[in-house]
């Protein structure tokens, strides 16, 4: 599909792995010795990144909901683009996570060759294989009869062969075909609900169960990662799909499917926004009721300390008021509610941050600051030089295979997948 946006995406992904190519050299030749990470703050920029595409992976797992739960089928209009949306958050994704572990080589030998089924993060690993082989097959299948039909047509040209052998050199695709890719998708979409379920909320469960992290230690911790990883994703989704949305030629003055679709996704993500604003005052509210010197003070440095803009400037007002006021007042239209989703999803980095951070930067024992002297021996973080060049080139090579993808693979179709509006 040729897309406006194709030639400056594509310039900035390349020009993204170029700038971020020397931090990426930098990290693995030096390891983790580049970064500003510590003893006392172990998790920093790459862990909210991580967090942040975990949450932009769940767009398909939302639209599974929507259609196979909720049974709204108009939403498998988009199953293709929310699908590749999906492999792509997954790819960053785990490079965040690897990056930060030290050696790399650790997420093969440690968690798969000699596996330890009582550590959570083993079962994070065990859980993002599944969501990622669940995710290519289901892609496949919902492309596999496009990728037929250009193998075959010689306007294809020289990717004629790549359409070949993502076919596995099929040369036709007929009613039983289709018939049987529709039961696999279904059948893979059905078996991703309760692994996707698993993989947000052990994610979050692997937060809640650090006894020393008193914001982290709570039940509450891994229903507020599936919510957050919802909206999130969800509102990623549903800007995408009026992105790409295509006019109908035929009735051009009246709502596309895309813009219904969006409209329809924008009441979805405004019932989310409100949850997940509710379970974030509630985590407020009982934090504070406890009167814990560490929480208070962890809390503080959300809502005062160095980078209190963060929170009241990025997440509260851009990321939550704006969006809101869009969403209820603006609900009937699909711009208002394209920009309350690109707010919300672009702004969550900040949910992120303020999750990771502060409840790291308190010192558990009080004099700890006076014992010991080393720059690697203090709460005080700020991302070095290094971690922003290498979140760099991870989300250029993010863009960059969604940018081609997009272009290259019937993701979404020149009439967008869709019939005309009736």
């Amino acid at each position: 599909m040729r897309f406006k946006y194709y030639g400056p995406l594509l310039a900035a992904a390349l020009l993204g792995l170029v700038a971020g190519a020397v931090g990426m050299y930098d990290r693995l030749a030096n390891g983790l010795n580049p970064t500003h990470l510590g003893s006392y703050i172990p998790w920093g920029l790459w862990v909210a990144f991580y967090l942040f595409f975990l949450g932009l992976s769940a767009g398909a797992f939302l639209v599974n909901i929507l259609v196979y739960v909720l049974n709204l089928k108009t939403f498998e209009r988009i199953g293709r683009l929310s699908a590749f949306v999906v492999l792509i958050a997954l790819v960053c994704e785990v490079q965040f996570i690897l990056l930060d572990l030290g050696w790399l080589s650790r997420g093969l030998y440690q968690f798969f060759l000699t596996p330890s089924f009582s550590s959570l993060m083993t079962w994070m690993f065990v859980l993002f294989a599944s969501m990622l082989v669940l995710y290519l097959l289901k892609t496949h299948a919902l492309l596999r009869g496009d990728l037929t039909r250009r193998a075959n047509d010689p306007e294809s040209g020289a990717l004629r062969g790549l359409y070949g052998l993502l076919t596995g050199g099929k040369t036709a695709y007929g009613p039983e075909d289709a018939a049987r890719d529709d039961r696999r998708v279904h059948l893979l979409a059905k078996i991703s609900l309760p692994v996707g379920l698993l993989f947000y909320g052990t994610n979050g469960a692997f937060f809640a169960v650090l006894l020393s992290r008193p914001i982290w230690n709570s039940a509450l911790t891994p229903l507020l990662f599936i919510v957050a990883a919802l909206l999130s994703g969800g509102a990623l989704i549903a800007f995408l799909t009026y992105v790409f949305r295509q006019p109908d030629p035929l009735n051009p003055s009246r709502l596309c499917h895309s813009d219904e679709l969006c409209l329809g996704l924008g009441k979805v993500i405004l019932f989310l926004l409100v949850v997940f604003l509710g379970l974030e005052a509630l985590q407020f509210f009982v934090g504070y009721q406890s009167g814990k010197e560490t929480v208070v003070t962890s809390l503080n440095l959300i809502v005062g300390g160095r980078d209190w803009w963060v929170f009241w400037v990025v997440h509260v007002l851009a990321g939550s008021l704006i969006p809101l006021l869009l969403l209820t007042f603006g609900g009937d239209s699909p711009r208002s509610v394209t920009w309350a989703c690109f707010l919300i999803f672009a702004s969550f980095l900040a949910v992120r941050w303020n999750f990771v951070l502060p409840d790291l930067a308190v010192y558990k024992l009080e004099g700890l600051d006076k014992t010991f002297f080393d720059p690697r021996l203090r709460t005080f973080y700020a991302p070095s030089l290094n971690e922003w060049l290498v979140s760099l080139w991870t989300i250029s090579t993010g863009l960059l295979l969604f940018v081609l993808g997009v272009r290259y693979l019937p993701v979404i179709t020149e009439n967008g997948g869709e019939p005309h509006a009736r």
